[in-house]
């Protein structure tokens, strides 16, 4: 008998090397979660985190005073770490893509879900769930990354190399954990047919040519770029959306 090798589709190392090199009260999340305190009130609210890892960056939401932080994620040995980050429980579940979420309808006013559906076979049923456990006048903040911006298309072009921003520098296009990859209209495209309206655009957060954007003179025309052409100026697509609440 053969004997089964198979990885799931995010091994728990990267998960770890995440722990080490991020600050977990100033990582590159913050800024976003910085700019949505202005719409969502942290302390006051219920919040979700769909595939929450560590808990690791959602640090800046404990630190607002949130106490009703929940996590969910896949299988993981990580689910203590998050609560000692201050989320109040996690909750697990065989696969995200096809087993529903443990909570009742419309039980949160706030759910995260970052860097997760470019993991799924099936995200359309995860954005389902996300919308069931979502309060009517709640609010939905996505990100996923954008494999194909102007400077990794050229990336590729030379290099056939499906990983432009070397994420997983070790890993094979067999193993690759990213399944799913993404273009800006057609997702929010997507979100509406699902019943989500786009209440901001936060994809500036994460602008391509990030070692130059670092230059204080050039910053502005580099946000200006990922503001108006997000497919080739941002490393990712960054979305506040609402529930649209049926008539």
């Amino acid at each position: 008998m053969t004997q089964n090798n198979h990885k799931p589709h995010f091994d728990s190392k990267y998960l770890e090397e995440l722990d080490k090199i991020s600050d977990e009260d100033n990582n590159f999340f913050s800024p976003v979660l910085r700019d949505v305190s202005k719409i969502v009130d942290y302390k006051n609210s219920r919040v979700l985190d769909v595939g929450c890892g560590t808990g690791l960056f959602l640090k800046f939401i404990i630190n607002s005073g949130c106490k009703n932080c929940y996590g969910v994620d896949g299988p993981t040995q990580f689910a203590e770490r998050a609560i000692q980050r201050g989320y109040k429980e996690v909750f697990i579940v065989d696969d995200l893509s096809s087993c529903p979420l443990p909570f009742q309808e419309e039980s949160f006013d706030f759910v995260v879900c970052k860097d997760v559906f470019e993991h799924l076979l099936d995200p359309v049923y995860a954005l389902e769930s996300i919308k069931g456990v979502l309060k009517k006048d709640g609010y939905f903040l996505l990100h996923v990354p954008n494999h194909f911006p102007l400077l990794a298309r050229l990336k590729f072009l030379f290099s056939n190399n499906i990983d432009t921003f070397s994420f997983f520098k070790n890993e094979s296009r067999w193993t690759y954990p990213h399944i799913r990859f993404y273009e800006y209209k057609d997702s929010l495209a997507i979100l509406s047919q699902h019943g989500f309206i786009l209440e901001k655009d936060l994809s500036y957060h994460f602008p391509a040519f990030s070692i130059v954007s670092r230059f204080k003179i050039v910053h502005p025309c580099m946000n200006y770029f990922a503001r108006k052409f997000p497919n080739q100026f941002t490393a990712g697509y960054t979305f506040l959306l609402s529930k649209r609440v049926s008539e």
